[in-house]
């Protein structure tokens, strides 16, 4: 078969291959995108331009997990993407009227790619009732989870996208008619792009719709030769026009919007990108980080910050991506900063160190309080445009009593308008790191109630991270999330080498610290507290574990109070041996 993506490659290396063969062979503009489907790279120039193999190759290096898309229009081919999630008898209407493609492609959302060598001159980027039109000024996405390219020709191998039929203008006026339009309008020309979004943005506008949602719906008003975030730059100045004209209804008069059972499906594929793990941490998200003073909570946020920059692995889980991150930190002075980064930017290869040169920023020590520095925390982020912010610690941006519910909801209302895309003017909202101290004698029962002050501080998270010390060695780490799974707790040290939280293996639970104990004390008789200790230094050093005099104590007496241990003598004096009718079973 002529084109190796229909093999169906099932490995990283077979895909790889696969994007070079369909820039190299047949001419295919290919981008790299994330799980949101947006590319990762500038992408106009590409449109025009075909991506040389040395970027194709920097980009395999840069994002090895990263869907791929293909740049559709004259100088590749055209696509009619048919959403049946929204509409099943678009099928059997494509079939009857549209032209048959042997090539076409499922995708996540279980819908179709019928693809074209050409379609008239003047068609772009539109979509409706289903129906969208990928032409000049768009992309597809060919490889990732859930998608898969078909060849339907069993006669012939394909090895041209110029051997496919073409969609002519009465293919485009048939879409149009299904459309539920009466004659053929291109509502994204020139001539009348600037009046019909403007009546489409005050529609949206007058019927109470946030800004969010109006900037994430405006994609399908993309002209030719316009990239989505020109258009949401556009949609954006219109919103503001029309909310200055007053169309914005009164806040009592806007009507709630009831969703049905279908509506929740349907929200699905509208879900912020996720950057890490499945409803764990996305653009816009709310992350609330707590715990006692000292036990780690800007090291853990840090090393956070620094893996995103590079689209590392946290917490076993990997970034999609590398991100802009800005750590607000404010209780460190700039000079010391240094001594806390060293360890852990050294742990980082020098690729990685590259990346965190360019996308990780922080701010010196000082109390930006929200409520009198708000236009100037504005403009620092919208100059920088990060992906993540991390506030460190809520208590120096934040004046008022942390005990009056009222007084924090004021100050969450401020700071959900600050990092609102709107505000920023961004296509989306920063995700927020929010750390703040646990009150005096919380422990790991009392969850994230035991947050230091009001009750409301926990309501607004979407994702939470506590962290309460478990021994003299060790921190547990427990999560909340609303939208997503749990992470499971665990346990984690600090590497004082890198500077990093690892996972901490705890010596006490380990399978074999207590059977080989036991094993060797079937071969002796009785022995004193002091011996005890000696084999479990042994076990230890044999096993790599490294424990300090409270986790040994633990595990002396876990191994003295066993049912199979028996003791004689009292205090200082007292001796402990294996019973002798068990022996046999450990030796």
């Amino acid at each position: 078969m002529g084109l190796m993506l229909l093999d169906k490659p099932t490995t990283q290396e077979d895909v790889q291959d696969a994007i070079l063969e369909l820039s190299r062979e047949l001419d295919v503009h290919v981008i790299p995108c994330g799980k949101d489907k947006r590319p990762l790279v500038p992408w106009k120039h590409y449109q025009e331009n075909k991506p040389t193999e040395q970027d194709i190759e920097k980009w395999i290096k840069q994002h090895p997990d990263c869907m791929w898309g293909a740049i559709t229009g004259p100088k590749s081919f055209g696509v009619v993407d048919l959403d049946t999630y929204q509409d099943d008898s678009l099928i059997p209407w494509a079939k009857e009227n549209l032209p048959w493609t042997p090539l076409k492609a499922t995708t996540k959302s279980g819908g179709q790619h019928w693809m074209y060598s050409k379609m008239p001159e003047n068609t772009t980027v539109s979509a409706g009732s289903g129906i969208d039109l990928r032409n000049k000024g768009g992309y597809v996405i060919f490889s990732g989870p859930g998608y898969e390219w078909n060849w339907q020709d069993p006669t012939e191998d394909f090895f041209n996208f110029r051997e496919l039929p073409e969609l002519e203008p009465q293919h485009i006026e048939k879409i149009e008619r299904r459309r539920g339009k009466n004659k053929v309008t291109n509502i994204l020309s020139d001539e009348s792009w600037h009046d019909n979004a403007l009546r489409w943005v005050g529609s949206c506008v007058a019927r109470g719709l946030g800004d969010d949602t109006i900037l994430r719906e405006c994609e399908k008003l993309t002209q030719a030769g316009y990239s989505h975030s020109q258009t949401r730059e556009e949609i954006r100045v219109m919103i503001k026009g029309a909310r200055l004209k007053g169309w914005t209804p009164p806040i009592d008069d806007r009507p709630i919007e009831v969703l049905r059972i279908d509506d929740a499906f349907d929200l699905e594929h509208r879900k912020p990108p996720e950057f890490l793990g499945e409803g764990f941490i996305a653009a816009g998200f709310r992350v609330f980080v707590v715990g006692a003073p000292k036990i780690g909570k800007s090291q853990l946020v840090l090393e956070a910050l620094t893996t995103a920059a590079v689209g590392g692995k946290w917490l076993d889980m990997k970034w999609d991506k590398p991100h802009k991150t800005l750590w607000l930190q404010a209780e460190i002075r700039g000079a010391y900063v240094g001594s806390r980064l060293r360890p852990l930017f050294e742990s980082f290869n020098d690729d990685e160190k590259e990346l965190i040169r360019e996308n990780f920023f922080w701010t010196e020590r000082g109390d930006l309080d929200l409520a009198s520095n708000f236009n100037r925390l504005k403009a620092l982020i919208k100059r920088i445009q990060p992906s993540i912010v991390c506030i460190d610690p809520l208590a120096n941006y934040f004046v008022g009593d942390e005990n009056s519910n009222a007084e924090v909801a004021v100050f969450f209302k401020k700071l959900n308008e600050l990092f609102a895309s709107e505000t920023l003017g961004m296509d989306a909202p920063p995700c927020v790191f929010l750390v703040h101290h646990t009150r005096k004698g919380a422990t790991t029962q009392d969850g994230f109630d035991g947050a230091r002050g009001a009750s409301s501080l926990t309501g607004w998270m979407d994702s939470g991270i506590l962290m309460t010390a478990a021994n003299t060695s060790a921190i547990n780490l427990s999560f909340l999330t609303r939208n997503g799974p749990w992470p499971e707790e665990r346990l984690v040290k600090l590497n004082p080498d890198s500077m990093r939280l690892e996972n901490f293996v705890d010596a006490v639970e380990h399978p074999q610290m207590l059977p080989e104990i036991m094993k060797s004390m079937a071969h002796r008789d009785w022995v004193s507290a002091y011996d005890v200790n000696s084999l479990i230094a042994e076990q230890c050093h044999r096993l790599g574990l490294e424990v300090d005099g409270a986790i040994a104590r633990e595990i002396r007496l876990t191994v003295v109070n066993h049912k199979h241990i028996e003791h004689q003598g009292t205090g200082q004096n007292t001796e402990y041996r294996l019973k002798p009718k068990v022996r046999r079973g450990y030796q």
